[in-house]
């Protein structure tokens, strides 16, 4: 089921990220690197369609990386190009982060809808959803990100508002 895991963070991006330079769009990645998944456990509910990473899940691909304390992965067995099964959903919960390169996301769950190339992160009661890209952050209670062109949006809700904050532009003074 590893390899459910490996086709579901390759089917997340279906560009690279050159000459992106908004806030979400570095989020993609080469799909022909290879996947390193390491966990302390991996549970396989084949009749429910599920496999479950836990403890300190870290999954990397290229230059992005996934941690969280608990990944479940959904596939549908029947759609399945072997034994693998085709990946519908997959879920992080607990100290998610997500990185490819400057930037950064990190939350307490996220969701990643595979079909349809959307992924969801959320904020718990106590944290908000925080998004940083080199030395400028935003953040609030949920963040949708289009991993198929880039797009996102940062939500506030009835937590609170979305907060950011920009850097100035660094010159150089001879």
């Amino acid at each position: 089921m590893a390899a459910a895991l490996a086709l579901a963070l390759a089917q997340a991006g279906t560009a690279s990220a050159q000459g992106a330079d908004g806030p979400f769009a570095g989020f993609k990645h080469d799909r022909s690197e290879p996947i390193e998944i390491t966990s302390d456990a991996l549970e396989v509910r084949q009749a429910e369609e599920l496999a479950i990473f836990s403890g300190a899940v870290i999954a990397g691909q290229g230059t992005l990386r996934l941690e969280a304390d608990r990944v479940e992965v959904s596939y549908d067995q029947e759609e399945s190009s072997g034994d693998t099964g085709a990946i519908k959903k997959m879920r992080a919960e607990g100290n998610v982060f997500l990185t490819n390169g400057a930037e950064t996301a990190k939350g307490a769950w996220a969701e990643y809808d595979v079909v349809s190339g959307m992924m969801f992160m959320g904020g718990s009661d106590n944290a908000a959803v925080i998004l940083t890209q080199g030395n400028n952050a935003i953040s609030g209670q949920r963040l949708v990100i289009n991993l198929n062109d880039g797009t996102g949006r940062m939500e506030g809700g009835a937590k609170g508002r979305v907060k950011s904050l920009f850097a100035p532009a660094q010159t150089q003074q001879n």
